[in-house]
């Protein structure tokens, strides 16, 4: 009979390691439970270990990793179980060797007498500013549990938000490297044998046709410059857009573009108020509440634009007032956000009004790519339409000359 390990919580709440003989780990299950023992981990003691890993490597921390994270510890929690054994148990279940470090850490710091969140914040690049003071929040409040609960919902939904524009991207990506790959394919290898038999006619060429000429020139000539070019030009734009005026500036123009601008306000102003109702119903005041959203909001335009609101709100404007200033947030929002504060109902307000824009992105997300095939059918027949003429037209006149 198979021998498998456990670890268990015991009727006093302490964790219990040991090793049963069962048929298999459901068997092992049922004899814990019956024994009056939760259940955490259960493996084959002669298992083959937890997989293989390179030596210096070390996979990073993703968001799924996270939300697995909080979900399990608000389980825990809400079974009761304190936050330190609650810690120990997810160290051992942490499937990612990086978050298992992480938890070990944040067990070690709690343990030394620090608080939750104070542990977290030592982990900036894994935990957002919002999920440091959600969980300050909700461990001055004593509701934790309620606080975990929603932040796993709002991760959640952004990974789920990500998921579906990159789904709906992935057809357009395609058709436009494939168009990109098909020009460079007939520049490198069909046009140079029309150009020797333009170039032996001895008449002036159409202009299309000299064009294409120069952008074969180009390519087959210059082409390391050009590569060097488009290298250079791609860093510098990195660098830029990670300062804090190009960061704005670059977010400002992707609300200004086509098809997509809209898309981002939508979902910008969706993240807005599932934030602020996440922050706000944790029992954050407004001010600390408006400022994590504006560093977290993920447009720096929107982000700046609630910085001013909260500086009206000093002046005992309240939110709404200053955010119908700005121009920038639709009328509908403006105007649920003043009910709500009227009529003391703000979070139920943010809700709805997260929930509507969460349905109109899902809607912009699903009509995605039939909103950007006419763009592409555009593009593929101006650029056939130039090929066409810059092939054809010469070959009119030589059809003229021979005459």
């Amino acid at each position: 009979m198979p021998a498998f390990s456990y670890k268990a919580l015991n009727p006093s709440g302490m964790i219990v390691e040991d090793v049963l003989e069962a048929p298999h780990a459901g068997a092992v299950a049922d004899k814990l439970e019956s024994l009056g023992f939760h259940p955490i981990k259960i493996s084959r003691a002669s298992g083959m270990g937890g997989g293989f890993e390179l030596p210096g490597t070390k996979p990073a921390v993703k968001t799924n990793d996270i939300i697995v994270f909080t979900r399990q510890l608000t389980t825990l929690l809400r079974a009761g179980v304190p936050l330190l054994s609650c810690l120990d148990a997810l160290t051992e279940q942490a499937d990612n060797p990086a978050m298992r470090e992480i938890i070990s850490k944040i067990y070690v710091d709690i343990e030394s007498g620090i608080s939750f969140s104070e542990a977290l914040a030592k982990h900036p690049k894994v935990f957002e500013e919002m999920y440091i003071n959600t969980i300050r929040a909700g461990e001055m409040g004593g509701a934790l549990d309620d606080v975990l609960t929603r932040l796993a919902d709002l991760l959640e939904y952004d990974r789920e938000t990500k998921a579906r524009i990159k789904a709906a991207m992935r057809y357009p990506v395609i058709v436009i490297v494939s168009i990109i790959v098909a020009v460079l394919s007939l520049m490198m290898f069909v046009v140079p044998k029309f150009i020797d038999m333009f170039q032996k006619l001895g008449v002036e060429l159409p202009l299309p046709t000299r064009i294409l000429i120069g952008m074969h020139a180009g390519l087959t000539e210059y082409w390391y410059i050009i590569l060097t070019v488009l290298t250079v030009a791609g860093v510098a734009f990195k660098f830029w857009s990670k300062t804090d005026n190009g960061r704005y500036q670059w977010d400002y123009v992707k609300l200004k573009l086509p098809v997509f601008g809209n898309l981002l306000m939508k979902s910008s102003m969706s993240r807005f108020t599932r934030m602020f109702e996440t922050l706000n119903r944790s029992g954050l005041p407004i001010l600390q509440t408006l400022e994590i959203v504006a560093r977290t909001v993920g447009n720096e335009v929107v982000g700046r634009e609630i910085e001013k609101a909260s500086l009206g709100i000093r002046k005992g404007e309240g939110i709404a007032v200053p955010l119908k200033q700005s121009k920038l947030f639709p009328p509908m929002v403006v105007r649920m956000i003043a009910i709500g504060e009227q009529s003391g109902s703000l979070d139920e307000m943010l809700m709805n009004i997260s929930k509507h824009y969460d349905t109109e992105v899902d809607y912009a997300v699903k009509n995605l790519t039939s909103m950007i095939e006419p763009i592409i059918t555009v593009a593929l027949g101006v650029i056939v339409l130039f090929l066409a003429l810059a092939i054809f037209l010469p070959m009119w006149d030589m059809t003229k000359i021979a005459q």
